[in-house]
């Protein structure tokens, strides 16, 4: 079929999908899931150059220069699809050849509404005059994204694939899953294993016995990368009933193995 606009060319395929997503919700602690329903959705997005102006001396000059993109459907910033477009080697066609069955979402914007749409969230974006943006060069492509409906603990979270790189579009939108004591006890007996883990964990009990137990763990917390492995371990740890058994079978094995050892 051949598109009004150029597409950018699929390259992640079905048989490719299945283990991104195992992977998006590993990353949230999710094991158990049930795939609800998959589709490819060709979504418009508007492409522009910007230019920032700034002013100085009683007069204007030019700043800084870039591509944003701008979806057509719901009129928010994508600058994924630019890094996507800019840092990897893409291509693009106005006629679809491969045989997966795909949806065309139809742009709410027009072009002369994007150059203020755009103007006007850069702006805001950068927190500056609308006056101090121009937008030029907007043109329309299509991005074929992969739309996956999935179910965690009977409700349906919807996640989004980037058709070309596979890269993870709104894992943020994804519920991060609460371990069980069971599963953090193993993870931590786990970097017990190794002297990097015991870094870890001794840096972030540190960090936690320093105060009263939950500002220790927010120290800790911002010691550990935000959203990391680490990070949601002593924050389950120190901030749940279960946690703190966890850390208390845990002292107790540490106990038996120096016993052992002497």
């Amino acid at each position: 079929m051949a598109l009004e606009n150029p597409a950018l060319s699929l390259s992640v395929r079905v048989q490719d999908i299945l283990s991104i997503l195992e992977s998006i919700l590993k990353e949230r602690n999710w094991k158990d899931f049930e795939l609800a329903n998959l589709k490819l959705v060709y979504t418009p997005f508007f492409l522009f150059n910007y230019d920032i102006l700034v002013e100085g001396e009683g007069q204007s000059s030019q700043g800084t220069s870039g591509l944003m993109a701008l979806n057509a459907v719901n009129g928010k910033l994508e600058p994924a699809l630019v890094e996507i477009i800019e840092k990897q080697p893409v291509s693009y066609e106005k006629e679809i050849t491969h045989d997966i069955q795909y949806e065309i979402a139809s742009a709410a914007m027009t072009k002369e509404e994007v150059k203020d749409a755009g103007r006007f969230k850069l702006a805001g974006q950068l927190g500056i005059k609308k006056e101090s943006v121009a937008v030029s060069g907007v043109r329309i492509v299509y991005w074929p994204i992969w739309t996956i409906f999935v179910e965690l603990s009977k409700n349906i979270q919807k996640v989004e694939v980037d058709g070309v790189s596979g890269y993870p579009l709104n894992v943020e939108e994804v519920p991060e899953r609460e371990k069980g004591w069971l599963e953090v006890t193993a993870d931590t007996l786990q970097k017990m294993k190794s002297p990097s883990g015991w870094v870890e964990l001794s840096g972030a009990l540190a960090s936690a016995a320093g105060g009263k137990l939950k500002s220790g763990v927010s120290k800790a917390g911002e010691q550990a990368k935000e959203g990391s492995q680490t990070h949601s371990t002593v924050k389950w740890l120190f901030t749940t009933k279960l946690g703190l058994y966890s850390v208390v079978l845990v002292a107790i094995l540490v106990l038996i193995l120096l016993l052992t050892m002497g």
